[in-house]
């Protein structure tokens, strides 16, 4: 009964630090976009603007500080009982899997630069799509990739990539088709280097730009920076 209810305890107090922390992250998104959008518009706001700078920095701080004391919670109860232990073992590689933490490890690194005589009038149809970095991503998941990023924008479950006009899109971020693009993956570096070395892979690829990769054993892979929203799937309750 005492392990039921510290652990118990401990999914609440963690599920409500985690909702304040998203909380607070969704508030300093929508201060940084007004940020943005009144600079844009060229308007003299200055103190405003300040006002934001000062908004942002204590939201900063404040997220910070949950994050910690969700850290310091989960310390203290990881030395409650092993059923404790496993519980938590559980939660960090749910985090791991959703992208909610930075990760590092092994794997390689892919660089794709474009080759920019073929940015002509004549050749404006060669240049890397979303398929291209779609395909990618799905060869890297299949050789057992971990974690997945691309221009250190992680690659998360509900990622979407998709050209919008000049860009391709990765999680709303814009990235350019005509710049170096830099993709890196966690995981079994012998076995991704492996599955990147097959011929077919890159075949396509190489007709538009320089393809190279490499093995790595240390690679830092940041944590996905939106937030998880789920309007219409909702869990099973037998």
């Amino acid at each position: 009964m005492r392990k039921l209810t510290s652990q118990i305890s401990m999914a609440l107090v963690c599920g409500i630090l985690g909702f304040m922390l998203a909380y607070q992250f969704k508030v300093l998104m929508k201060q940084e976009n007004a940020f943005n959008l009144s600079r844009e518009n060229g308007t003299d706001i200055t103190v405003e603007i300040e006002q934001y700078k000062k908004e942002k920095s204590a939201l900063e701080a404040k997220v910070s500080e949950l994050q910690n004391k969700i850290k310091d919670y989960e310390d203290a109860m990881a030395n409650k009982s092993d059923s404790t232990k496993s519980l938590l073992k559980d939660l960090e590689d749910s985090r791991m899997l959703t992208g909610e933490v930075d990760v590092k490890g092994p794997g390689v690194i892919i660089y794709l630069t474009p080759d920019s005589k073929l940015f002509t009038n004549n050749n404006i149809g060669n240049h890397i799509t979303d398929k291209d970095l779609a395909y990618l991503v799905n060869e890297l998941r299949f050789a057992g990739a971990e974690a997945i990023s691309i221009n250190d924008i992680r690659i998360v479950l509900r990622t979407g990539i998709r050209t919008a006009g000049n860009y391709i899109l990765i999680n709303d971020e814009k990235i350019s088709p005509s710049s170096r693009i830099v993709i890196k993956a966690i995981g079994d570096k012998n076995l991704l280097y492996s599955a990147m070395g097959f011929p077919e892979v890159f075949t396509d690829l190489k007709t538009i730009c320089e393809v190279k990769f490499e093995k790595s054993d240390s690679i830092n892979i940041e944590k996905y920076s939106g937030t998880y929203k789920f309007e219409y799937a909702k869990p099973v309750k037998e």
